[in-house]
């Protein structure tokens, strides 16, 4: 491997000059929760379903604080480190998805999962992940990674579902992010962070600059403001690439991923298996300005506004394209190329809206009158490679088209490139949502009855956009060796003007919800929701949930509801093609034409493999557990669950020819040689068990000892007739008996096995004057990997990735009244996953491995206002 240390001195002086630049800044409070001044009004929507969830649903909340001691600069890592039934692999060789990773709850699709904002629905990425979407490929899920930290007051998880209240997606959850609505100082964070792993080198240095005020505006009015800014350098875990490279036989001698002996010029490692580079920039804006003054605590109007803007450049790799590869132009990359994305992903949101709320709950109506719209585009540029078929001229054109012969009316006339734009992503939404409530004495005796009623009307777009002709185009020049070469940028080709478009859904939602107290220990709420949409009909959902107070110190609560999530605008119209030719085998000399790729449900080719519309997912759940406080102090919660999901949409394997039998057969009349298209493949089932304990005691006048403990135990399994995964797909028209092409025994079985079945976390927090010490353990149970499926009596062959413990630590120094500095680490003992060394050492680890394989890193925070 090639020497690019960063040395832990240059981590130590990058810390203290750091610090040292922020002296000349003004002071800090001492913790994230002293920080907050008065409040600009009330966080939780104008219902204040947030406190209803509490009172009735299985959920946990992160406090700010909780939030920034996680060690972790991005949303989504910090959710899968503190909620242990959270899931975020680090997927690699996967196009668009390594720049924007999937999220997943309860190991559902990341399409599961509703995201709010401040209580208002998130939009979705506009990736569509075809790779690295691991059980669930063609999922979208909402980008985590778009939120400033510094921004955030709590995120809020519930876990019964809320499709109910919130409309569709709400399957395996809801992830409500409240951002901070409180006057308070200028504050400022920097922190540089660095991996220092044993037997790798070190790397992914990584610095985070951010800040945050809390305006008084007046009249009881608060404008919050933060903005933000990340870099990361990149992190490679990739061995050495024993194959020949620039001429046959020149190969290095490897062992193990290390470069024993070299035989040729090209630097090892020459792929990158780890986090790319990039870098952040977010603003964030949190707006409460009351319009009318309240009279007898009635409750006043009140103006809000909340929203954003980020802005991500994400660089990452594909597979080396080896020098004597018939891919490559050595005239252009003499030691070969590693085809690189280099992704501009723009996110910006913006919700306004009137309310009534506060006491007027109580006395009077309480209303919220929004509108809400939200859009992510993604840009993609593919960057070190070529298009093969342009020839090894940069200057001059010199593709001869499709006759063969240069300087003819058919030359393409556009010269190679080693950078190319391939084309764009844009998704948009827009909701209008009206919500009245107020809460009435029902004559129960034991509180009001609490009436909520509302209607959205929301609007969803998504958009392609064709890439720039030669990232897509066939030159028809020959290869290096006098064959056909490959069509387009080499790793990712354009999208074709027949695949870009625009698309729009509308859909309109009436919602109701009865909560009431019927006795003083028995408290029962009711919630209806039905919702239209243009393309895929009605749905009609509900909610019941329950709290039984047992006794002053335990709870019983439970919930059963259905859900409903339409097929995502993406998922009926995306389609990425990348047309080509191939020598003919069975007629030497001649020239085939094909085409491969995802293509769109409505596309022919797709039909003709019994592609339908596709229908929504239907799901229905039941959740029950505990909450305890047995002695002051000592918390105890336990949650069981179980979800069944009807016609759960997957993207397809590649149905491909050249093999015989029906596939084959079915595309005959078309160019189309691998075809991927969406279908309602399986039904799923998720079940298990969600438990957290925490205890906390005071030693003394000034310190405080706390401890927690959290788990979870869980399982999807497809619904499979007789336990048999390799018919568990649902019978396709066309394809009949080969119906399992579509999901096949390895998707079932990595559906099952490929995260987690349990994952834990113990922490311990000590606290005592200015200082501050916290101690954390992660545990990750095994995963499986099917190497091949048993026939009959033989069992399936599997590979298994071990279970793993890493731990955490950091330490807090209040060095003045307002400064706070933090120097932690995670993953202290440098564990990694089991050991794979796939594709000849080159990828040591699975990317789908739920505890990363970045290794251990070191960082170090000053906190100052």
């Amino acid at each position: 491997m090639t020497d690019t240390r960063i040395s832990p001195a240059r981590f130590v002086l990058g810390t203290l000059l750091l610090a040292g630049a922020a002296t000349y800044s003004a002071a800090a409070p001492r913790a994230a929760e002293a920080q907050a001044g008065p409040s600009g009004g009330t966080s939780p929507d104008t219902l204040d379903r947030a406190a209803h969830e509490r009172r009735t649903a299985s959920g946990e909340l992160f406090s700010r604080a909780e939030i920034l001691e996680a060690g972790q600069a991005e949303l989504a890592s910090v959710l899968s480190e503190l909620l242990p039934s959270a899931y975020f692999p680090r997927r690699q060789l996967a196009d668009l998805t390594s720049g924007v990773r999937p999220f997943q709850l309860r190991g559902l699709s990341p399409d599961h999962t509703l995201v709010l904002l401040n209580g208002k629905r998130r939009h979705a990425t506009a990736v569509v992940h075809t790779l690295g979407g691991g059980a669930f490929p063609g999922a979208s899920g909402v980008d985590m990674n778009a939120f400033p930290l510094q921004a955030i007051d709590r995120v809020e998880v519930v876990r019964d579902g809320g499709t109910t209240r919130h409309g569709s997606d709400a399957i395996a959850g809801v992830i409500d992010v409240r951002l901070r609505n409180t006057v308070s100082a200028p504050e400022f964070i920097v922190s540089v962070g660095h991996h220092f792993p044993d037997e790798w080198d070190d790397d992914g240095f990584r610095y985070d600059l951010s800040g945050n005020w809390g305006l008084d505006i007046g009249g009881g009015g608060v404008l919050n403001l933060t903005g933000a800014f990340s870099q990361r350098e990149p992190v490679n875990r990739a061995g050495a690439d024993g194959r020949d490279q620039v001429l046959p036989g020149d190969a290095d001698f490897v062992d193990q991923g290390l470069v024993i002996r070299k035989h040729n010029e090209v630097a090892q490692p020459n792929h990158l298996w780890g986090d790319g580079e990039s870098s952040n920039f977010m603003w964030f804006a949190n707006l409460e300005l009351p319009l009318t003054v309240a009279r007898d605590d009635s409750g006043g109007a009140e103006l809000y506004a909340f929203g954003g803007y980020s802005r991500r450049r994400d660089l990452h790799s594909g597979f080396f394209v080896r020098s004597m590869d018939d891919r490559n132009w050595p005239g252009i990359h003499p030691l070969g190329f590693l085809p690189s994305f280099d992704t501009d992903t723009r996110d910006v949101s913006l919700v306004t809206g009137l309310r009534r709320s506060g006491a007027g709950f109580e006395r009077g109506w309480s209303w919220d009158l929004n509108a809400q719209y939200g859009a992510n585009r993604i840009d993609n540029d593919l960057f070190d490679t070529l298009n093969p078929s342009l020839g090894p001229c940069l200057e001059s054109a010199c593709a001869p088209g499709a006759d063969g012969i240069p300087g003819t009316a058919d030359d393409p006339g556009i010269a190679n490139r080693t950078r190319f734009s391939t084309g764009a992503l844009d998704n948009r939404q827009f909701l209008a949502n009206a919500d009245v409530g107020r809460r009435i004495e029902a004559g129960f005796g034991a509180g009001p009855l609490s009436l909520a009623l509302g209607a959205t009307f929301r609007v969803d777009g998504y958009r392609i956009l064709a890439g720039e002709p030669s990232s897509r185009i066939d030159g028809f020049h020959p290869t290096q060796s006098g064959g056909v070469a490959a069509a387009g940028a080499q790793r990712f080709t354009g999208f074709r003007p027949e695949e870009s478009g625009s698309w729009h859904r509308s859909s309109v939602s009436l919602h109701g919800d009865v909560d009431a107290p019927l006795a003083r220990q028995l408290r029962v709420s009711a919630t209806g929701r039905y919702e239209r949409f243009t393309d895929v009909g009605d749905a009609l959902n509900g909610k019941l949930a329950l709290r039984l107070a047992l006794s002053g110190t335990a709870v019983f609560r439970a919930s059963v509801s259905t859900g409903f999530r339409p097929p995502a605008l993406s998922q009926s119209h995306y389609g990425h093609v990348t047309a080509g030719r191939r020598e003919d085998p069975d007629e030497p000399g001649a020239v085939l034409g094909f085409e491969a790729g995802t293509f769109p449900v409505a596309a022919p080719e797709a039909r003709a493999l019994g592609a339908s519309p596709l229908r929504g997912e239907r799901s229905r759940s039941v959740v029950a557990g505990f909450a305890l406080t047995p002695v002051d102090d000592l918390h105890i919660a336990i949650d069981g669950y179980a979800t069944e999901v009807d016609d759960a949409l997957l993207l397809s394997n590649r149905l491909e020819t050249g093999a015989g039998g029906l596939v084959e057969h079915l595309l005959a009349d078309f160019a189309a040689e691998s075809v991927r298209f969406f279908s309602n493949a399986v039904d799923l089932r998720s079940y298990g068990i969600d438990a957290g304990v925490t205890w906390g005691r005071r030693l003394g006048e000034t310190s405080r000892l706390e401890l927690g403990a959290s788990a979870n135990w869980g399982q999807v399994r497809g619904r499979c007739p007789d336990g048999d995964i390799a018919a568990c797909v649902k019978e396709n028209e066309a394809l009949r008996d080969e119906s399992f092409r579509i999901y096949d025994g390895f998707d079932v079985f990595f559906l099952e096995e490929g995260r987690p079945d349990w994952r834990g976390r113990f922490k311990a927090r000590f606290t005592s004057g200015a200082f501050e010490f916290g101690l954390a353990a992660n545990v990750y149970g095994e995963q499986e990997e099917l190497r091949s499926l048993g026939v009959g009596e033989h069992p399936h062959r599997i590979r298994l990735l071990e279970p793993r413990v890493t731990f955490d630590a950091g330490v807090h120094i209040d060095l003045a009244e307002r400064w706070r500095l933090t120097f932690g680490g995670e993953n202290l003992f440098d564990s990694f996953p089991t050991r794979v060394d796939a594709f000849g050492g080159i990828f040591p680890y699975r990317s789908f491995s739920a505890m990363g394989f970045n290794g251990r890193y070191l960082y170090a925070r000053l906190q100052v206002s």
